[in-house]
């Protein structure tokens, strides 16, 4: 059986329970990904502030046209737009990030690494590139370094909630899940209507084998979000773990619908393979 500990945003498994787990980071752009073995998704939106130029002739015209192509999910037209933008303005930090978050979405964390570098380069107090480069490090198993980007994002922009939330996950990877709840009720108090960090506090709980509170997390993920399929998922995984295979067959079952809605065909397969051995 499958445990996943899963965000509404960027995610990857981690193995290091008993159950599979599907920890949760936050980026900042909308588009999915599977590039990797450990099954990336992204799930953020992002709202240019403009739409795109018939005619783009400035760098923040092709920044923006390269949103618009991302969130559609051409990402090598994204990539050739973001570097034109920074062709015509090397010092285009955002640009610099933009382009990360694409690399990082298809796979290539090194080349992401690299813009995120640049960016702080350029800008050395861009919270989000430091929080971006902390989620790249800790999809390649450096929560070590992880941890650092996401103090420092913290320490720019204390009131940092995705960074909160990352930083809980990557403490949580290294086994620390008492120092993960406390930044993931950090970031629900920023933002009390954070499905995906009391998503990712239940998996905490579930960590600690505390699966009352666990389930009470993911029913107020679920109530926050009710197309939250991997609160559900989570949810039933919490409850076969009481011994509720009919309320964990239910949920599973819901994460299976929403995820089949998502066409998200790897982990609607995953959740099917749950409910067959819960079976």
């Amino acid at each position: 059986m499958e445990l996943w500990l899963i965000d509404k945003e960027w995610s990857y498994i981690n193995r290091g329970l008993s159950l599979t787990v599907l920890i949760a980071l936050s980026a900042t752009i909308t588009v999915s990904c599977g590039k990797n073995s450990n099954v990336l998704i992204t799930e953020i939106g992002v709202n240019p502030l403009r739409r795109p130029s018939s005619q783009p002739l400035e760098a923040s015209d092709f920044h923006i046209q390269g949103q618009y192509k991302h969130l559609r999910g051409d990402a090598q037209g994204a990539v050739a737009d973001y570097t034109r933008a920074i062709r015509l303005n090397p010092k285009f930090g955002a640009a610099y990030n933009s382009r990360g978050l694409v690399h990082f979405d298809t796979g290539n964390r090194e080349a992401a690494v690299s813009d995120y570098n640049q960016a702080i380069i350029i800008n050395p107090n861009d919270a989000e590139a430091y929080n971006n480069r902390g989620n790249a490090r800790a999809a390649g198993g450096d929560q070590s370094g992880a941890i650092k980007d996401y103090n420092q994002a913290i320490k720019i922009r204390p009131r940092y909630a995705r960074a909160y939330n990352n930083r809980g996950n990557a403490l949580s990877a290294k086994g620390d899940l008492k120092g993960s709840i406390l930044d993931f009720n950090q970031a629900i108090a920023i933002n009390p209507r954070y499905a995906v960090a009391y998503s990712n506090r239940g998996n905490a709980y579930y960590g600690e084998r505390n699966y009352q509170s666990a389930i009470a997390d993911y029913n107020q993920a679920i109530l926050i979000n009710p197309k939250f399929a991997a609160a559900y998922n989570n949810r039933g995984n919490a409850r076969a773990a009481q011994s509720d295979k009919q309320g964990a067959i239910a949920d599973l079952k819901m994460a299976a619908n929403f995820f089949k809605q998502q066409n998200n065909q790897p982990l609607y397969q995953k959740v099917m393979d749950n409910i067959r051995e819960l079976r």
